[in-house]
């Protein structure tokens, strides 16, 4: 990459966190995450060297300051000292914010690095599908990671990030960039590589992620005007899942009920959790110690302690009411301080699918999403 030429501190960080990221959860030790450290150590440096901050990251800095205020006042709902495992999360997205910030100041040092991070972008979403395909082939059945916490996923493409629902969400920004530079450049490599990606989501077996990438093609339709053409697609893309092999699996079968049936549980319980605290919420993010709290034992290590299967939930719950509507206010004035470009059409079409797929999992304050979209963010900001 372009990156390596001109490595110094003002790049070094973007250029190990593309690095790190297609490597997804096999490189964690224990409970750090690479990223989070490269991510960690770029908004440190963002914040000695007080480097500039753009306004339409004010604006989501305004939300962070509400979550941090929620956690603030968690502290006279549990009375517990557990509260500092949600000040760890919150420290996280506040980390990926200074990054997003220390990415945007690269952009703005020279105009083809808007290109290079966009093309980086793309890179990303395509070397993770490579390596879901080497781990469709050589490693199909992944029970044996049962005992540490994950899902049990037979026959579908999980990659490094041992979640197709989150590989799938990764794919899904590469194909929507690949369609839109497409249809800008008039470019037939671009094509290839939508289809290569699309047949790797196809593999993933999320209805999540096709429901996402339903969602940002309809984006991408309404600014090219090219609705018609959109539908077509996503019902040729759709008969094709029809064909997808499912060897009378029950994960990978697409009317399957069990992963449904346990999402409206989970729903419950978080909502259950909402009406504790409806205004302010229980504070970012202590969904682990409000589960202890008003649900019953849980293990604080589980990958689903402390989070929803639902983004825009874990907001509601953890923030409140108040706080959703900081958070609705802050996206809203983010997209209507950007520029109608390009790199725009993928931004807003990447944060529909972002949506779409939140009501299903926690994907909104997933690392390798938030810092995908961080990065991308910032070069829609500087377009």
């Amino acid at each position: 990459m372009g990156i390596t030429k001109r490595l110094n501190w003002q790049n070094i960080f973007i250029f190990l966190f593309l690095i790190a990221f297609p490597f997804g959860q096999v490189i964690k030790i224990g409970i750090l995450q690479p990223i989070d450290l490269v991510v960690g150590l770029a908004a440190i440096w963002m914040i000695v060297k007080r480097l500039e901050i753009p306004k339409v990251y004010k604006h989501i800095g305004i939300f962070i300051s509400f979550a941090a205020f929620s956690w603030f006042f968690s502290i006279f709902i549990f009375r517990q000292v557990e509260v500092v495992y949600g000040l760890l999360y919150l420290f996280r997205i506040a980390a990926y914010y200074f990054f997003g910030v220390y990415s945007w100041n690269f952009v703005s040092q020279k105009t083809d690095n808007r290109k290079l991070l966009l093309d980086s972008l793309l890179a990303m979403s395509v070397v993770s599908s490579l390596f879901g395909w080497v781990q469709f082939f050589m490693v199909p059945d992944i029970k044996a990671l049962f005992v540490y916490g994950w899902d049990i996923h037979l026959f579908r493409l999980i990659g490094t990030f041992l979640d197709p629902t989150f590989l799938g969400l990764i794919i899904v920004f590469g194909i929507l960039t690949s369609i839109t530079r497409m249809i800008d450049d008039k470019n037939r490599r671009y094509l290839g590589t939508a289809l290569f990606l699309l047949t790797s989501l196809a593999f993933t077996y999320s209805r999540a992620s096709y429901l996402a990438l339903f969602a940002g093609l309809i984006v991408i339709a309404a600014y090219k005007k090219v609705i018609k053409k959109a539908i077509l697609f996503i019902v040729i893309f759709a008969a094709f899942l029809f064909l997808l092999p499912t060897s009378k699996n029950r994960s990978v079968e697409l009317f399957r009920t069990f992963s449904a049936i346990a999402k409206v549980d989970n729903y419950k319980t978080t909502l259950q959790i909402f009406s504790k605290s409806p205004v302010f919420g229980i504070g970012y993010n202590n969904m682990c110690l409000a589960y202890q709290k008003y649900i019953g034992p849980q293990d604080f290590t589980s990958h689903s302690c402390s989070g929803s299967d639902s983004s825009l939930l874990l907001i509601l719950t953890t923030t409140g009411v108040a706080g959703l509507i900081v958070f609705t206010f802050a996206i809203g004035r983010v997209i209507k301080s950007l520029r109608a470009k390009s790199s725009f059409i993928i931004l807003s079409s990447s944060v529909a699918a972002l949506l779409v797929h939140s009501l299903f999992s926690n994907s909104m304050f997933y690392p390798w999403v938030m810092g995908y979209l961080t990065i991308l963010l910032a070069i829609t900001a500087r377009e």
